[in-house]
């Protein structure tokens, strides 16, 4: 009986330590948006270096681009490729998304094509291996890639997201994406 009551209390003492929150929650954020998308860019270039330093890079925030490829068909491909490298060498999503805008230029018409999509990958300086997994799995019809990239147009239409960027922290809807305030308001 004793020993029965002393195993009943070891679980429970190990139950109450799983429970207990010694760390703080994760934040969560989430951004709605197109490799094409002007306004998208400008989140990219004024708010995301202060959310990977304060945030991100310290593991207090997790972010994830949902991108809504609806800016024409070669939208859908650089989403593809953000993807598939998310899939293969996640630790360099950020900065592939980082230099896809870079490259956006200054207008509308098709600019995501296979080649400049090539070379954004080549600057992710992965191994050669990973580098031709990643080019293959973004051009390899219903890849993984493929696969996810279709997730994400169903994601937003089912979240009923009408504008890019539309950014979401914490489950919130921020008002203003272009303001850093606005970010911290719901950042814990």
């Amino acid at each position: 009986m004793k020993r029965m009551l002393f195993c009943f209390l070891i679980l429970l003492f190990l139950a109450g330590c799983s429970n207990s929150n010694h760390h703080k929650p994760k934040n969560k954020i989430v951004e709605y948006g197109d490799f094409k998308c002007p306004y998208c860019k400008q989140v990219d270039d004024h708010i995301m270096p202060k959310l990977e330093k304060d945030y991100i890079d310290k593991g207090k925030a997790d972010y994830q681009f949902v991108n809504m490829a609806f800016l024409g068909k070669d939208s859908v491909t650089g989403s593809r490729a953000a993807h598939a490298v998310e899939n293969i060498a996640p630790k360099k999503s950020l900065k592939f998304q980082k230099l896809m805008f870079s490259k956006q230029p200054n207008h509308e018409n098709k600019w995501i094509t296979r080649k400049l999509i090539d070379k954004q990958i080549d600057k992710l300086n992965l191994s050669k291996s990973k580098t031709n997994k990643i080019k293959k799995d973004y051009r390899t019809k219903n890849s993984q890639s493929w696969k996810d990239a279709k997730k994400d147009v169903r994601r937003y239409k089912d979240k009923g997201v009408k504008e890019a960027p539309t950014v979401y922290v914490n489950d919130k809807k921020l008002k203003d994406p272009y303001s850093y305030k606005e970010y911290k308001k719901y950042l814990k």
